[in-house]
């Protein structure tokens, strides 16, 4: 059996009723809720119900007239087979951090490939655990099934039989005690079949191949061949997508961002499968709250360093969100981010220089995650930093801009190559120039001319110094050249910085 390719097939058979009591309190969670839809008729019946329910005497199938009279407090809403569906592309693109090879079958089901995984977890018993630790993260009841064709785990698993053998004879066993009505067959085969006495798929096995498909044509000779591991028909296997846009239905109104940070959590558990699939962070995305009458909010969350653990986004959005209010009521909540970038491998080293980098690049993340935590407390332009600009005037030679914001590569290492290099530069800037009288300083070091800005109406002419003044202190000093004709006893003189 080593050899034999193994499928798992993952029924979940209250998918949307899970996904909408995982966003519950405890206390809601215990009322009797089921999900009620129509069977063409214009007769609604229940398709789902939690344990509550069920408990009261609620049966799938009966009538929503009937249910509501059994239980006068019953919750009920109306199914979606589209939103479920939508749920469980949530849930492949969670396991497919674990397994690449998933097949969607909407709005319960999902087929995955096993047989390639054992040697990447350890054996069979490996890829089971592996499995189990991934679906004990979700809050959803489901039966998983194995089977030697995908067909063979596909009916074990909605049959209800849970059942992760790898013995080929164990699972046909199993397969031959699902009754007919489950066996996944169109109802009017269903019916020929039980009409003969046929009332288990261990009978019909028995049956000859060329005598079924002589009465029921084809399609019937495909389907013992694929319950018999002699056809693997292809799949279409699930590609998560390059976008991440996710949303939750929050089921009643919520009227402040506060209460919505429990969804926020779910929402952002799934960014993290998804930047972790994908080995990528993400430095901002897009909450919008959903209102009546298809009104929006949005709120855009920034961080100062690239992030991709839900722990880590969750802290510094509750930071950002206590800032925010909402004027309406949310019915939904969603998050969208388009921007990635890649993740970068932290290493270690035992060479005393590349040691130092490394703990430079730590004190660098450690120093931008406190500067994202201010700005999540006080908003982005609430933490700035000193840029360097590509002008010489030295009043006009940095600007300062909000931690993050681009002033372009090229013009600060211009900047950094044209006024720095080599050229003494005082600590202290004095915001005004202050005017001084010449006698009371002796020149070190000078001039050095500075002329620029005549492009922008504010050009200067000035003849800068280094000098000391009476007490010894060194200061950076200039005079005006607007007229070099004129005598120098006349000029004035100004003292624009200090040195250390």
């Amino acid at each position: 059996m080593s050899q034999t390719k193994l499928w798992w097939f993952l029924h979940v058979p209250q998918l949307l009723l899970d996904e909408q009591l995982s966003l519950q309190s405890k206390v809601q969670r215990q009322q009797p809720q089921v999900l009620c839809s129509s069977d063409g008729q214009r007769r609604r019946q229940v398709v789902q119900a939690n344990r509550a329910a069920m408990d009261a005497g609620v049966r799938l199938g009966m009538a929503e007239v009937m249910a509501s009279t059994l239980l006068p407090d019953l919750q009920q809403r109306d199914y979606d087979e589209a939103r479920e569906t939508l749920v469980l592309r949530r849930l492949a693109q969670w396991l497919h951090q674990d397994i690449a090879q998933i097949a969607l079958y909407p709005p319960q089901g999902l087929l995955l490939a096993v047989h390639d995984l054992q040697r990447m977890y350890g054996g069979y018993a490996g890829v089971q655990r592996q499995l189990q630790r991934r679906l004990r993260g979700i809050a959803v009841q489901y039966v998983v099934a194995a089977g030697y064709s995908p067909l063979v785990a596909r009916i074990l698993a909605q049959s209800g039989t849970s059942l992760l053998s790898a013995d080929k004879a164990v699972l046909q066993q199993a397969l031959g005690q699902v009754a007919i009505t489950q066996s996944l067959l169109p109802p009017q085969q269903q019916q020929q079949l039980q009409e003969v006495g046929i009332e288990q798929l261990a009978p019909l096995l028995q049956l000859p191949v060329a005598e079924l498909g002589a009465r029921f044509g084809r399609s019937m000779l495909s389907y013992m061949a694929q319950l018999k591991g002699e056809l693997l028909p292809p799949q279409e296997w699930y590609r998560p997508p390059l976008r991440f846009h996710e949303r939750l239905d929050l089921l009643t109104e919520v009227a402040s961002w506060q209460q919505l940070l429990f969804p926020l959590r779910r929402l952002l558990q799934q960014l993290e499968a998804f930047l972790q699939v994908r080995q990528l962070s993400v430095s901002e995305f897009a909450l919008v709250a959903h209102h009546r009458n298809k009104e929006q909010t949005f709120v855009r969350v920034a961080f100062a360093l690239p992030l991709w653990r839900q722990r880590d986004m969750l802290q510094l959005v509750q930071l950002q969100l206590e800032r925010q209010q909402l004027t309406t009521p949310a019915l939904e909540i969603s998050l969208r981010s388009e921007g990635f970038t890649a993740r970068e491998a932290q290493h270690g080293s035992w060479l005393p220089a590349q040691q130092d980098a490394h703990a430079q690049r730590n004190e660098q993340r450690r120093l931008q995650g406190l500067i994202g935590k201010l700005q999540a407390r006080l908003g982005t332009q609430a933490v700035q930093q000193a840029q360097l600009v590509q002008d010489w005037r030295p009043e006009l030679a940095q600007q300062w801009q909000a931690e993050g914001a681009s002033v372009g590569l090229a013009a600060e290492k211009n900047a950094a190559k044209t006024t720095s290099a080599n050229l003494p530069r005082p600590l202290w800037l004095l915001s005004d120039a202050e005017p001084i009288n010449i006698s009371d300083w002796q020149l070190q070091w000078g001039p050095e001319r500075i002329q620029s800005g005549w492009w922008d109406g504010q050009s200067m002419v000035r003849d800068y110094f280094i000098a000391l003044d009476r007490w010894q202190r060194q200061g950076w000093i200039y005079r005006t050249c607007a007229n070099q004709q004129s005598n120098e006893s006349n000029e004035q003189w100004y003292l624009h910085g200090w040195y250390s």
